[in-house]
């Protein structure tokens, strides 16, 4: 695995992007390439939407930053998120990245409950701290003793996991469960909704909170506003960011409004509830409601099935919803495919064995099929080498 990120390094090297715009990038070569990063999934407007731009361009000419004071636009911010919401849950914080809103998330259910325990799932990536990181990921830097991970699908099945995760809740004492619905980085698994019902049912009969990670698959990128909306569950507290500030550096935190926020949980930072990012949520946020962007989430996360079904059938298994999908290529096919899609004019984003796709809502048809070429030719053709030797 580190062999190959090393590698792919040398390729990232190469590119110096200097401008962007909608669904494409610019390097300083002169080359223009087709965009499934989309900046780690941020950008689902694309890159410098015009409303988004004059927002936070008209908000330089206001304040930069207030601290913990409060401003017009915050207010807004919150209130333009908390739409998505039922009116029991409020926005409690903003924040510049998704690893800070997580362990905001942390501290309010450490303090609400009493307890220290947290419970993770295995390839949910809940940031890169050191807390953050041990809900998920193994950390060989750092030993967190009230830390504990179960396997998510497809390591063990829903039952099992199921009957783990109500023996952990039995006979321990857990602050809270956190869980991505979908596994942006560990391959796009997605567990079933009466294995969310379930483990929501675990949750509520042992006082734990259940801390659902949204910053990823929120705002539209997998279709519906929320995942666990469609899977017909009601968080504690849900973590949202990346698509909400069209690439400028936002996270929140989203809490019950039966929990109180006490100082005691350490609110705030240097720059929670930055002027110029609350600027970004508003506008953005407005973009999504002013178009049918669930639709055209769905139009684009049907052309890449379509495009990419030779890639399926040759034995790559393609998982994902809307507007995030991940192929499975396998460890040593990261380095080798990316080469050639890179070479092909796309963009995309690898981990460890996948390649995500995460287009932008507003890409146009023909690019986007050009891009699933270009992917499908390249996961063919490396899996021909690699038969034939």
């Amino acid at each position: 695995m580190k062999r190959s990120s090393e590698s792919f390094r040398a390729i990232l090297d190469e590119l110096c992007i200097e401008r962007a715009a909608g669904d494409q990038v610019y390097a300083t070569s002169g080359t223009a390439y087709i965009d499934l990063f989309t900046g780690n999934g941020t950008t689902l407007l694309g890159h410098v939407d015009p409303t988004v731009r004059d927002a936070v361009r008209a908000q330089l000419e206001r304040v930069w930053i207030a601290g913990a004071l409060e401003t017009p636009v915050g207010i807004e911010a919150r209130a333009a998120v908390e739409r998505f919401f039922p009116s029991s849950h409020k926005v409690r914080g903003f924040y510049s990245a998704g690893a800070e809103a997580a362990e905001f998330a942390l501290r309010v259910a450490r303090e609400t409950t009493g307890r220290r325990g947290v419970l993770g799932f295995e390839g949910c990536l809940h940031g890169k701290s050191m807390a953050t990181a041990a809900l998920g990921w193994p950390n060989e830097l750092v030993h967190l003793p009230d830390f504990r991970r179960l396997p998510y699908v497809p390591q063990c099945a829903e039952k099992e996991i199921l009957e783990r995760a109500a023996h952990a809740l039995a006979e321990e004492s857990f602050a809270a469960v956190f869980i991505e619905p979908l596994q942006g980085s560990a391959g796009g698994h997605l567990a079933s909704r009466a294995f969310f019902t379930e483990l929501s049912e675990l949750c509520r009969r042992h006082g734990t909170l259940l801390v659902v990670d949204e910053i990823f698959t929120g705002f539209h990128r997998t279709g519906p506003a929320f995942l666990h909306q469609e899977l017909g569950l009601t968080p504690d507290v849900v973590l949202v960011g990346k698509a909400m500030g069209s690439g400028f550096p936002v996270s929140g935190v989203v809490v019950h409004e039966k929990y109180a926020i006490e100082a005691s949980m350490l609110p705030g930072s240097t720059f929670s509830g930055n002027p110029l990012a609350a600027a970004a949520v508003v506008a953005t946020l407005r973009r999504l409601r002013e178009f049918d962007v669930s639709a055209k989430v769905a139009a684009v996360g049907n052309t890449i099935q379509q495009e990419l079904a030779p890639v399926q059938q040759a034995g790559i298994a393609l998982r994902g919803r809307g507007a995030l999908w991940v192929l499975e290529v396998g460890t040593a096919a990261v380095d080798p495919v990316m080469r050639r899609i890179v070479r092909g004019g796309v963009i995309a984003s690898p981990t460890a064995r996948y390649i995500r796709l995460l287009p932008s809502a507003t890409i146009s048809q023909e690019r986007l099929s050009r891009a699933c070429q270009v992917i499908r030719e390249a996961c063919l053709d490396v899996q021909k080498d690699v038969e034939t030797r």
